[in-house]
């Protein structure tokens, strides 16, 4: 039997995904990257478990339970556009987020050490707030940051939809090869 993948993240709420969708179907045909997240697939990691022994669900989800109840809701937003990977080829785009961001990595910091008490390694690279949006670019030419001028843009002139409160922590499953391809498989409410 296959162990789930498993991570913890937070979602966005309908209003962000829905402008996210019309956004995505403007900026395709100018950014080619092999692969655009699905909308209902975007999210904000908190921490990636990775495969996970069936068995351990139950206590990740005692311990988020807890920690999600002793943590206000968080106001965030959806700041501007990145690349990670090389800057002609990247590897992927994103959104990077902006708000409530001490609050945002102590749930982050709080989160860590949840997991780790449930058998999971820490991870010990500096966390990085995020949306990935696409995945490999797959240009003729090189990738240009001009390219992402006009979605700065977008992003600036929706700036007032692009702010949401965050109510809860979700305990998502990957299923690799699906579309959408994650599940929630808990959710963990905020306060």
């Amino acid at each position: 039997m296959t162990r789930p993948r498993l991570f913890l993240a937070l979602p966005l709420d309908q209003e962000q995904r829905s402008w996210l969708r019309r956004l995505r179907e403007e900026l395709q045909p100018a950014l080619p990257f092999q692969k655009w997240v699905h909308t209902d697939d975007l999210h904000i990691t908190l921490k990636f478990l990775g495969e996970t022994e069936t068995v351990a669900v139950s206590a990740i989800s005692s311990l988020m339970r807890g920690l999600a109840a002793a943590s206000s809701p968080l106001a965030l937003s959806l700041q501007r556009f990145g690349t990670f990977g090389k800057p002609s080829a990247p590897s992927i785009l994103w959104i990077g987020v902006g708000g409530d961001m001490d609050a945002l990595r102590h749930l982050h910091a709080q989160s860590e050490k949840a997991m780790e008490s449930a058998g999971f390694a820490p991870d010990n690279r500096s966390y990085s707030p995020h949306l990935t949006v696409a995945r490999n670019y797959a240009g003729a030419a090189a990738f240009s940051k001009a390219g992402l001028a006009s979605a700065e843009q977008m992003l600036a002139a929706h700036s007032t939809g692009m702010h949401w409160t965050v109510e809860q922590i979700i305990l998502y499953r990957s299923h690799l090869g699906r579309t959408p391809m994650y599940e929630a498989v808990d959710r963990f409410p905020l306060g």
